[in-house]
């Protein structure tokens, strides 16, 4: 009786120990299970970032791609820019008229190549832009040098059309250049549409070129105002005078005196204003006026 206790007691100990195994090895096999799942959830995640990755890339190279066409346009563009902007300053010093003294930038050689990197912008991008600032000032210098020849070249017989106004109006130093500049009246910055030129109270102001007048007059701002119409939509203003020596409709010739420096309108002091408006509006009379 005692043997056959023994012998039960052992088959449950090994009942317990086979079932402990097969528990084990139960949890083991789903935590196996659930770990071949995240794993292939990571694998097939991680795929999918490759995949976007590599389309983001070919969209960076595709752009930077057609940034180098458009770098290499402008590069083109800039250098016939650039000989257009010789050949009107050829033009000029042939018509004996003054260069631009507006400081022009040189040009910027724009290599289009493709670097393999990953930035937005790219270094054509970059010169592209400055490209595209240049000719713009290129362009706004060539418009008025065409402007000026326009005028010039009315007659193909003849050098130089006699209503250009090349001629000075005044002899003096010139004390506010064309462009923007600080008010005199304190009203800080402001655009001046012609040059100052000091100048004794009295002395005759003469045409600067040959014309008609189409103002002859007083004007809250100019003060006695004479205005000459020179043809080809090129116009002269002569303002601040103290006296005036024509009348409207009056035919002037280049060096005839139209009126006498004065103070008035808004002046601070004896000077002529003198203005060159080329389709009503107002350019640097220093590009018409002979050295």
């Amino acid at each position: 009786m005692s043997d056959a206790r023994v012998i039960s007691h052992a088959a449950r100990g090994w009942r317990l120990a086979a079932g402990l195994v097969v528990v084990t090895v139960a949890v083991a096999a789903q935590q196996v299970w659930q770990a071949e799942r995240r794993s292939a959830a990571l694998r097939d995640e991680v795929a999918g970032l490759r995949s976007r990755l590599a389309d983001r890339r070919e969209l960076i190279a595709h752009q930077r791609r057609e940034m180098a066409q458009v770098a290499s346009a402008a590069d083109h563009l800039a250098r016939t820019a650039g000989a257009l902007g010789e050949r009107g300053a050829e033009a000029r010093r042939l018509a004996h008229m003054e260069e631009s003294r507006a400081e022009t930038r040189a040009l910027v050689n724009v290599a289009a190549t493709l670097d393999g990197g990953m930035s937005v912008m790219s270094e054509d991008a970059g010169r592209a832009l400055e490209q595209l600032a240049w000719l713009d000032g290129q362009a706004a210098a060539a418009s008025d040098s065409f402007a000026v020849l326009t005028v010039l070249v009315k007659d193909r017989g003849e050098e130089v059309s006699p209503g250009v106004p090349t001629l000075w109006p005044v002899r003096g130093l010139v004390t506010s250049p064309f462009g923007a500049r600080t008010s005199p009246y304190g009203e800080g910055r402001e655009m001046h549409p012609g040059i100052d030129i000091s100048a004794s109270y009295g002395s005759p102001v003469t045409a600067a070129g040959n014309g008609a007048v189409i103002f002859a007059g007083r004007d809250p701002g100019y003060g006695g105002l004479v205005i000459v119409d020179h043809g080809g939509r090129l116009d002269t203003l002569y303002g601040h005078l103290s006296a005036l020596y024509v009348r409207e409709g009056q035919s002037v010739r280049c060096g005839q005196a139209i009126g006498a420096v004065g103070a008035t309108g808004r002046a601070t002091g004896a000077h002529l204003h003198y203005e060159v408006r080329v389709n009503g509006a107002p350019v640097d009379p220093r590009r018409y006026l002979a050295k």
